[in-house]
């Protein structure tokens, strides 16, 4: 029997161009804008360390970029991780080709606590919970628990935000 090619429900293909690269850091930062709704997404390319695992799937990425750019690709791909601003100039080559993002929604939670000493932000908030002596927080990556006394405590805040991450960009089919 012959495996199904569905996306998984959590996960979506969008159509869409790209609309330009910048370096950024360790890698580049690539964005897309979708055929409907004209949204603009940016997804970040890790190019380095040289030859690492990270690194060697961000090449992959660029090289289907141009693919989808039709834009031959240079005689040794991995060099682009070393010149950031060479590969950024790469894909602004590519700019307007149109590309199959396949997408997945991610929510972000974070509080701000107000407290005696100013203003406090946590990131990457799974769960919170509050009782008389404070807060408790769990956060994403297996952190340990984080406990806030309610003593120098003014208030808190709970906020989200909601985007959407790119998985992988693929070359339609023609």
């Amino acid at each position: 029997m012959v495996a199904s090619s569905r996306t998984p429900p959590l996960e979506r293909r969008l159509e869409a161009t790209v609309s330009g690269a910048e370096p950024e850091a360790s890698g580049l930062r690539v964005r897309y804008l979708t055929r409907r709704g004209a949204r603009e997404l940016s997804e970040f390319i890790e190019l380095w360390p040289p030859g690492s695992l990270q690194a060697v799937n961000g090449v992959g990425r660029l090289l289907r970029l141009l693919r989808a750019g039709r834009i031959a690709a240079p005689s040794e791909p991995y060099t682009l991780g070393l010149d950031l601003d060479e590969a950024a100039r790469w894909i602004e080559r590519c700019r307007g080709a149109c590309v199959v993002l396949r997408v997945r929604r991610r929510l972000q939670r974070e509080l701000t606590l107000w407290t005696d000493t100013g203003v406090e932000r946590i990131e990457r908030v799974l769960d919170y919970s509050e009782d008389a002596e404070g807060l408790t927080v769990r956060r994403l990556g297996g952190r340990s628990m984080l406990r806030i006394p309610r003593e120098g405590m003014i208030r808190f805040q709970a906020s989200s935000s909601e985007s959407l991450e790119v998985l992988s960009v693929e070359v339609p089919p023609r």
